[in-house]
């Protein structure tokens, strides 16, 4: 049985980090919190069953005090390197939610403490382990719609996710967002589109301002990344639509493409041998899990069988990396080469 902490009780954990660890019980005891508000570690020891006196507001106490497998890191971005290196030092394994961190400093050093201490670490690039993905990939990888040269993913919302900590509005302040509404919400589409086109990204064009909010960091990101294999990705994302806006997300083929949808009908292929649209039949999943439940049950496997993680440090920076250099180029107004880690 391997026992569990959790850095950061906010609302990402309260829907997915804790339910699913707690969903493992069989394989995974939830030992300790540690959150900076007392009320956030309180709600989620009374919802987890976790005992007041393995609840912290020093994350630092707990890693101190308590012995941990592995630990959970859910806590603004700026954080989680010091975490992580500190959570690996003490023994445990790490799972980082996304982004990995806010500078690719901070991953060269978390994977070089995962390879000193021999601790597994891993992000949470869930949306690569959702049915709808899952599905994704099985068409693409099967050849029906040829060579994928076109990736088009847009998301526009009104406003960033406020946070329910001691700082709810971090997400807006540059420090410990890294960024605004592309790192935050565009990190998945980037490494979505990456594993569509099954290369990495080469070089990186971007726009990138802030219109509509009065915050300290982007709310409109538009991005065009060009990958290794020539293929393209236009990624559009931001909090600037204040009415909302059409999502966009598909895929173009030279032999046919994909669209995706929503309710009956998630994941649509056209193939130009038959001319014909056809929805394959695509695994039911909760509203809200998005390949969530999936990554951690991995990242569990991999530890208890010495496996690989579902996400290795390296491809997590990779996707930071392209990240930084959409930033790069949306302040410089040039096109900007990914960096490659060495």
């Amino acid at each position: 049985m391997l026992r569990a902490g959790i850095i950061g009780c906010g609302g990402i954990t309260e829907r997915r980090h804790g339910p699913v660890l707690a969903s493992l019980n069989d394989r995974v005891n939830i030992g300790a919190l540690a959150d900076l508000a007392s009320e956030r570690t309180e709600l989620m020891g009374g919802k987890l069953g976790v005992a007041a006196e393995h609840l912290y507001t020093n994350w630092e106490n707990m890693l101190a005090q308590e012995e941990l497998d592995v630990v959970h890191i859910c806590t603004p971005h700026h954080l989680h390197e010091p975490q992580a290196i500190a959570a690996m030092k003490a023994g445990a394994h790490v799972f980082l939610e996304k982004p990995i961190a806010t500078s690719l400093e901070e991953v060269d050093r978390m994977i070089a403490m995962a390879e000193q201490t021999g601790r597994k670490l891993t992000v949470g690039h869930n949306q690569l382990f959702s049915s709808v993905h899952r599905m994704t990939m099985e068409q693409i990888r099967s050849g029906v719609i040829g060579e994928v040269f076109l990736v088009r993913s847009e998301g526009f919302g009104s406003s960033h996710v406020v946070g329910r900590g001691i700082n709810q509005q971090w997400r807006t302040q540059t420090k410990p967002g890294g960024g605004g509404a592309l790192i935050d919400n565009g990190y998945h589409q980037v490494y979505n589109a990456i594993d569509y086109t099954g290369s990495p990204a080469a070089h990186v064009y971007a726009r990138i301002g802030r219109h509509v909010h009065d915050i300290q960091v982007e709310d409109t990101a538009l991005v065009l990344i060009e990958h290794a294999s020539g293929a393209t990705t236009s990624l559009q994302v931001g909090w600037s639509a204040l009415a909302g806006a059409v999502g966009v997300n598909e895929i173009l083929g030279t032999e046919g493409q994909i669209r995706f949808g929503g309710g009956e009908t998630p994941v649509s292929v056209w193939r130009k041998d038959t001319g014909k649209w056809t929805q394959p039949v695509v695994e039911a999943e909760g509203p809200d899990e998005l390949g969530f439940p999936v990554v951690v049950r991995h990242f569990i496997d991999a530890i208890e069988n010495n496996g690989e993680v579902p996400v290795s440090g390296t491809e997590g920076r990779h996707i930071l990396a392209t990240v930084l250099a959409a930033y790069e180029s949306g302040r410089s107004g040039q096109s900007v080469k990914v960096d490659t880690y060495e």
